[in-house]
């Protein structure tokens, strides 16, 4: 077989800026995500419980407004707490497994076949790299908690009878913009930086398995058994069902201050953020 030398030719076409990048590692990882079905049949299986929680909410509106209608001195249970309920109770399980399907083996992946070194090697940054594997889980976390929560925030303040009704359910729709983006930062940012340090995707996700559930499971049993309630912080699901308890007006499981559980999440994430950098900060970035 021959080879031909056909001297160098310098490229003449399009080129992508230097700060946006980014886009081709989030196309990337989005569509390396899309081909799993496991991620495509947590997706579709997540919104199942939206439904179910919005003919609920249906429901209790219109009981309650035939009880009031009717001059009935029975209350029934705020149809508004099932914003919380959907996003914590049914959407954790599929955010959780969505942080296992593509959070936990973000960075280990690209470490175990190479990719890793290589994408450090053409025109690509730390920063570029970084938010190529961020945002793509949390575009798909969102997409499991922020779609069904807003959906159920807006079908309450849809049922209202009047336009003062409607506007004092409407912080219903600021509080879920608050609390999602904590709950998807918090099941996306520490299985990321679990990631950076193995190249085992299996060991990475056995390992952010056990960090969720142990503590969880450890953290609420001791608090039961000793009723020391601060015993809970310990698990990330506890934390994050308290500041939605507090955010949405519920009575607390523990009675705990709301900046506990808060500043344990937060700190949670930075120190993953830290972790994460320290790790790209080794990378030897060709230019």
């Amino acid at each position: 077989m021959t080879i031909r030398d056909l001297g160098y030719k310098r490229y003449d076409g399009p080129r992508l800026p230097h700060r946006s990048r980014f886009r081709v590692l989030v196309a990337r990882t989005l569509s390396l995500a899309w081909a799993s079905g496991l991620v495509k049949t947590t997706l579709i299986l997540g919104m199942f419980p939206m439904v179910v929680a919005g003919v609920v909410v249906f429901l209790k509106v219109k009981a309650q407004q035939v009880l009031t209608a009717q001059g009935a001195p029975i209350q029934l249970e705020d149809p508004s707490f099932w914003v919380f309920y959907t996003v914590y109770w049914c959407q954790l399980w599929f955010a959780f497994a969505m942080s296992l399907l593509v959070a936990a083996p973000a960075i280990s992946e690209d470490v175990r076949t190479g990719a890793f070194q290589f994408y450090f090697a053409r025109p690509v940054s730390r920063s570029h790299y970084l938010v190529g594997k961020l945002v793509p889980v949390a575009v798909l976390l969102l997409i499991l908690c922020a779609a069904p929560g807003l959906i159920i925030a807006l079908l309450r303040v849809a049922l209202s009878k009047t336009g003062e009704e409607a506007l004092k359910h409407f912080p219903l729709i600021l509080k879920t913009l608050l609390y999602v983006p904590l709950f998807a930062t918090t099941l996306a940012l520490p299985p990321i930086a679990l990631s950076a340090l193995s190249r085992r995707s299996g060991t990475v996700q056995g390992g952010w398995a056990a960090l969720f559930f142990l503590p969880w499971i450890l953290g609420e049993g001791m608090a039961a058994a000793t009723g020391v309630s601060y015993a809970a912080l310990v698990s990330i699901p506890t934390n994050l069902k308290l500041v939605g308890q507090y955010l949405y007006g519920m009575t607390p499981s523990y009675a705990i201050p709301w900046y506990y559980p808060t500043a344990i999440l937060i700190g949670l994430c930075v120190v993953s953020a830290g972790v994460l950098l320290r790790r790209l900060d080794k990378v030897e970035v060709f230019t």
